[in-house]
């Protein structure tokens, strides 16, 4: 059959041609003799097989236009697969078993229903559970059979993808420039006109077939031989071949044949042994995806809420539709400033393109609509005072510009309490809220009076007298501490961590060196300190100018230390890198392992890369994704003994 199917496709292609070059050049290729030979020849290998395209001349095509894409169930799970970025791990996944190697198609998965040989439903993956129904689209796809030679219900998966030399001659014509061609197709497969679909050329490329076959293989024939495009791929077995030879072979197929593809995917051809394997939550275990690059998700925005900081600064943050990226479900994304904002040109309903920076933090990559109707808001959200829009560095923010809002206070005070300034523990931001709420807290220098309203807190919901006993003691503890952390504690514009315990070495840690030299001279007395520009002491400047006696007051809460100061001069570390993650033993705190490795000359990380050195966590065996991670990429990882054996003794 296969012969046949090949026949008829060189049968639709050349008569293609023909009719084109008779109507649109009127220079014709072939005498009307041999062309009623040709159809007539079409004609009957396609009654004979079963097998017909929705390009053939024997089909006369009629648009169609839907007012909406409806919702449909899917009549299986439609999960994503495990990720890995590791060579290894294809490898270890193999395991000496039979597999095959495809390549992961970059574009949009649709399953195909047929019924009496019949195209009846397509569907798009959607969530996995929940789909929009593409039928009237997929009719035109130009390699999908509308009709195939079974009479029985038939599911078939695969992926609608645009060929990448398709893609730079549609861009090339357009207005609307596409990023690239999984954009494209996504908006393609969705149109609610077929007519748009089908001068796209989108096609379907089969991975999937969901029945009826003990191995992949014969299931990727079978599908080949009833007149689908299979994805490609090669047999793999670890035990016998080189895995590298396998992954350039693919590649060389993709660039030949035009293909979008954003990495591979491994498969144990054993059906019945792969789904003996079961599934995780989001993934089955009969399959393994290798990326070639950082995964990217097309979704729809549905609202842009405006969160405050601890400076007054209103953040945009999208909201966006449920997608699943690196094995993690995320729905909003922070836009981090105004520019950012403006660039995108965002409106409810766009289309837009998400991904995770460092594989940890979701980022809008791009807005494929660009309707641009969503508005910069004039007056806070929060306490509806006015808002302006200042430059800071590069960029342009949004700040609320009334001084007393509730929100700059919620911001400050829940910074003011966090780890690296004053670490006071059990001070959530919903406690602060109530306690604002309640008019306990105005100001930092209150949390350090909370004690008068112990019992009233005690009759608090979501209190008793133990956890406040527990509040009073932590705020009492906080009274220790640094003037580096007092100062980060004020959250003084462009003053962050490293800024404030420079300023504070330069004081030798000493609260009242800082107050003399301030009113002296003023913050240009730290214009020397590396990092420490015009812009910062400005800040600096109109803080304590403002708030002088306000900063005074509260260092009088305080017990200030000094650090105790380290050997300079051993750099051990240096040029070291280290992630610390989980309970700490040989150490107080994580912090303090931290501080540890910084003062021997090494850098700490808080997630891990190809350039970290080694991992350091005590449960070594745990399945965290920063342990993952460190396998994925054959970084060491050591419990605190083994750090201290290997680089402290």
């Amino acid at each position: 059959m296969a012969n046949r199917v090949d026949r008829i496709k060189e049968l639709i292609s050349t008569l293609n041609k023909a009719s084109d070059a008779y109507y649109n050049t009127g220079n014709p290729i072939m005498t009307d003799y041999e062309w009623d030979n040709m159809y007539d020849e079409l004609v009957k290998l396609e009654k004979e097989i079963g097998v017909i395209y929705p390009n053939s001349p024997t089909q006369q095509v009629g648009y169609e236009v839907k007012s909406k894409l409806e919702k449909v169930t899917h009549s299986h799970p439609m999960l994503s697969l495990g990720k890995t970025k590791s060579v290894d791990d294809l490898i270890k996944f193999s395991n000496g078993k039979d597999c095959i190697i495809s390549l992961k198609m970059d574009g949009l998965t649709v399953l195909n229903t047929y019924e009496n040989g019949e195209l009846i439903q397509s569907e798009t993956r959607g969530n996995g559970e929940i789909g929009e129904l593409i039928t009237h689209n997929a009719k035109v796809f130009k390699n999908l059979p509308v009709r195939i030679s079974t009479d029985r219900k038939f599911e078939i998966e695969g992926e609608a993808i645009i060929l990448k030399k398709d893609f730079e001659v549609i861009n090339s014509k357009s207005d609307k420039k596409y990023k690239n061609p999984r954009n494209l197709v996504s908006g393609s497969v969705r149109q609610l006109d077929n007519k748009v679909t089908k001068d796209r050329n989108v096609r379907f490329i089969v991975w999937k077939i969901p029945f009826g076959f003990t191995h992949f293989t014969e299931g990727f024939d079978y599908a080949n031989q009833i007149g689908f495009e299979v994805v490609p791929y090669v047999k793999y077995n670890s035990k016998t071949d080189d895995i590298n030879e396998k992954i350039a072979e693919l590649k060389s197929i993709a660039e030949e044949k035009s293909y979008p593809i954003d990495g591979l995917v491994i498969t144990y051809d054993n059906v019945e042994y792969g789904k003996s394997l079961g599934n995780t939550g989001h993934h089955p275990r009969h399959s393994l995806a290798f990326k070639f690059y950082n995964e990217e998700e097309v979704t729809t925005l549905k609202d842009i809420e405006w969160g405050m900081g601890k400076t007054g600064q209103l953040t945009p943050v999208a909201i966006f539709d449920d997608v699943e990226i690196d094995g993690t479900t995320v729905n909003r994304a922070s836009l981090h400033n105004v520019s950012i904002f403006k660039e995108l040109q965002l409106g409810i309903g766009d289309e837009i393109t998400v991904y995770k920076a460092n594989e940890i933090i979701p980022q809008i990559r791009d807005n494929l609509t660009r309707s641009n109707t969503i508005t910069i808001p004039s007056t806070c959200p929060i306490c509806d005072g006015p808002t302006k829009i200042v430059k800071e560095n590069d960029s342009k923010v949004l700040i609320c510009d009334n001084p007393t809002c509730s929100g700059k206070l919620l911001g400050k005070l829940k910074h003011a309490v966090s780890r690296d300034a004053l670490n006071i523990d059990g001070l959530s931001e919903a406690t602060i809220q109530k306690f604002i709420d309640l008019g306990w807290l105005t100001s930092i220098k209150d949390i350090y009076h909370l004690s008068d309203y112990e019992k009233r807190i005690t009759n608090l919901e979501g209190f008793g007298k133990k956890s406040a006993t527990k509040l009073i003691k932590a705020i009492e503890n906080s009274r220790d501490t640094t003037f580096d952390k007092f100062l980060y504690a004020l959250s003084i514009p462009l003053c962050g961590g490293k800024a404030s315990k420079m300023i504070a070495e330069a004081e030798d840690y000493q609260v009242e060196n800082f107050f003399r030299d301030m009113t002296l001279y003023g913050a240009k007395f730290f214009n020397y300190l590396p990092g420490v520009g015009d812009a910062l002491v400005n800040n600096l400047d109109e803080y304590f100018k403002d708030n002088c006696n306000k900063i005074l007051e509260l260092s009088k809460e305080f017990k200030f230390t000094i650090p105790t100061k380290v050997d300079l001069t051993d750099k051990r570390l240096e040029g070291l890198t280290f992630v610390v993650t989980g309970k700490v033993n040989q150490y107080k705190s994580r912090d303090e392992l931290k501080k540890e490795i910084e003062s021997l000359g090494g850098k700490v990380s808080g997630s891990v890369s190809a350039k970290t050195t080694a991992l350091i966590n005590n449960d070594i065996e745990s399945t965290s994704s920063k342990n993952k991670k460190a396998k994925q990429l054959n970084i060491p990882i050591l419990t605190e003994n083994m750090f201290i054996d290997k680089y402290l003794k």
